[in-house]
């Protein structure tokens, strides 16, 4: 028999992939445009990205209480990382990997969904105090 921790790694395996492809198709678009170096370029995508994703997980899995406003650190980003179409490039990539984690999981109400959600919601903290450091 396979143990619990090793089906879910390989239920999830999959997700990753996706997330990871998707970080790099939104970090290469922020990049385009004002020569950014490459780190501030990933940075920027990643955390636009991140606060899709923590939107759209919030829109499929509403929690008890007042929801978070994830994207408010999108408008602190540069105008050419935060075009209409990368907006829509990652609100489209984030809600495919959100309904994915979801499922992926066994729903919303799962421990391996609350263990994703707090995952991802240290990455996108962690994503926002990189930014706060950079934008000074």
């Amino acid at each position: 028999m396979t143990p619990p921790d090793t089906l879910r790694r390989a239920r999830l395996a999959p997700i990753a992939a996706g997330l990871a492809l998707a970080l790099s198709v939104v970090s290469a678009a922020a990049m385009v445009g004002d020569g950014d170096d490459d780190e501030v370029g990933g940075l920027m995508g990643d955390l636009m990205f991140h606060a899709d994703l923590m939107t759209s997980l919030d829109s499929l899995c509403p929690r008890r209480g007042q929801a978070a406003d994830w994207r408010a650190v999108v408008q602190q980003l540069p105008a050419h990382a935060r075009t209409r179409e990368l907006q829509e490039l990652s609100r489209r990539l984030s809600a495919d990997a959100s309904r994915a984690m979801v499922r992926a999981s066994g729903g919303c109400a799962t421990r391996d969904y609350a263990q994703l959600y707090a995952e991802t919601r240290r990455d996108f903290e962690a994503l926002r105090e990189r930014w706060a450091w950079y934008s000074v």
